[in-house]
């Protein structure tokens, strides 16, 4: 009896023995582990973030461009000839800025050669490979005056460009299709409006040529603009091509058949898109950016005689 007993004290004391602790190896070793876990996790986490920042910025920055470029096109397309005035008005300046984005845009290990003129500026087009036309269906289509020559559009031209604050003005007079169509002068520049730099400014003035009735209205109709650019289409140059400034003052003085205005003005923005705050951007630093253009057509001078005449 008494061994039986003694057995089921010691049956009972191994049972409830108590379990070995975890040892400050096992724990560190877990400890490290959990960490890396952790730290991929958060990387991922800020990865996702950095992510949906960078495309919310990009998004905001094509929205703000896209705007901006279906305002002035709507605009400059309904610029007219007034057969009226012996003198027309339209005035576009170029301006060139000392640097650009800083990137290396066209892979030749240099940044903002080029000014945007519609040039070769730093001789890399490769006829072979940089040549683009067009392919409407019944074949390869280009100016015959730009066939084998670096131009708008083709590869290596216009790539690596430094930014511009070009300037547009010009006028839009009563048409007599149209009685509500007043006659007003339109301006486009970057500056300063509401103490905040790089606006994109619309400016109208209204009756310009009537003091008694004449007013202004400016607004903005984009924001954070590194870069405004106007390129005109020159129907009396041979061969008709872009040049970079108008003034239809000297019109007398135009070449043959010697038409005020542009046949189409090509529009191109460029804005911000970085995540850092705006003001923060230090000019001639690398900077993330948005660039959208277009080509608008004048429509007036498309349907004009001399021009008709030309083609």
């Amino acid at each position: 009896m008494r061994r039986l007993f003694r057995h089921c004290i010691l049956h009972e004391t191994r049972r409830r023995a108590p379990l070995r602790g975890v040892t400050l190896m096992e724990m560190l070793v877990a400890i490290t582990i959990s960490g890396i876990f952790l730290a991929g996790v958060m990387e991922a986490f800020i990865y996702m973030i950095r992510t949906s920042e960078n495309a919310e910025a990009k998004l905001e920055a094509v929205t703000n461009a896209r705007a901006a470029l279906e305002r002035m096109s709507m605009e400059i397309k309904a610029a007219r000839i007034d057969p009226r005035r012996p003198i027309q008005f339209f005035h576009g300046l170029s301006v060139d800025l000392s640097h650009g984005d800083a990137m290396d845009n066209d892979g030749d290990g240099v940044v903002d050669e080029e000014i945007r003129n519609a040039e070769d500026d730093d001789r890399d087009y490769v006829l072979a490979s940089d040549d683009y036309h067009v392919n409407f269906g019944s074949g390869l289509l280009e100016r015959s005056g730009l066939i084998n020559l670096p131009d708008l559009g083709d590869g290596h031209v216009d790539e690596d460009c430094r930014f511009s604050r070009d300037t547009l003005e010009f006028r839009t007079f009563p048409d007599p299709e149209n009685p509500g169509f007043r006659e007003k002068t339109i301006q486009y520049e970057v500056g300063i409006f509401d103490n905040q730099s790089n606006v994109l400014i619309r400016r109208v003035i209204y009756n310009p040529t009537d003091p008694a009735t004449s007013y202004q209205e400016e607004d903005p109709i984009a924001f954070n603009v590194l870069s405004l650019s106007f390129l005109y289409f020159d129907p009396n140059r041979i061969p008709m091509y872009w040049i970079s400034e108008w003034d239809s003052l000297y019109a007398p003085l135009f070449p043959d058949p010697q038409i005020e205005l542009p046949v189409a003005v090509h529009i191109l923005v460029t804005v911000y898109a970085g995540t850092e705050p705006f003001e923060e951007y230090q000019p001639g630093s690398p900077v993330e950016t948005i660039t959208l253009e277009t080509v608008v057509n004048i429509e007036q001078v498309l349907k004009d005689e001399r021009y008709q005449n030309l083609k």
